[in-house]
């Protein structure tokens, strides 16, 4: 075959591929159905196929605004550090013999006091005095913003622990 028979030959081919391309474009934009993937084979082919879900993404949702009362944020920090101080993680963890054993709630009435509240039980002054001692022995020892311990039972009887009591040994306790 001669040079300019093969370059006939080739553009030939090349202009007939061209006009079957346009042809399948042509007929796929007019035929709804043509090059259209059909939803019952497309599942039958992909029935034992694993499909990957795209991992989710949380949607951002608004944050409640959540009122912090610092003064009881204070109180719940001396708490846990009355608890961590004694190696505990609850107060069921103390000795039921002792008012520790018993909190059941504290807040800071002002700066710089803690007032802990036990259950009604037959509580010695010496008790309440000890449950003060020992909370400022271990959440007062590095917060010297802590300077005062009351220990009530209910609305009768309050112990007050000062920072600056001289003796380890309280007078109720003598």
């Amino acid at each position: 075959m001669s040079r300019s028979a093969k370059r006939i030959f080739g553009n030939v081919s090349v202009l007939i591929v061209l006009v079957a391309l346009v042809a399948v474009l042509v007929v796929s934009a007019t035929s709804p159905t043509l090059l259209k993937n059909d939803a019952k084979l497309t599942a039958e082919a992909n029935a034992g196929t694993p499909i990957v879900q795209a991992i989710a993404k949380p949607k951002p949702s608004p944050t409640p605004n959540k009122i912090v009362d610092p003064a009881q944020e204070w109180a719940d920090d001396m708490i846990n550090l009355l608890l961590n101080g004694n190696s505990k993680s609850t107060f069921d963890e103390f000795n039921p013999e002792l008012a520790h054993h018993y909190i059941k709630s504290w807040s800071q009435p002002t700066q710089g006091v803690l007032a802990i509240t036990v259950k009604d039980q037959s509580w010695t002054d010496c008790d309440l005095e000890l449950l003060g001692a020992n909370v400022l022995d271990t959440a007062g020892w590095d917060n010297p913003v802590l300077k005062l311990v009351e220990v009530s039972v209910g609305d009768s009887t309050t112990r007050a622990v000062d920072r600056n009591n001289k003796s380890a040994i309280h007078a109720s306790c003598a």
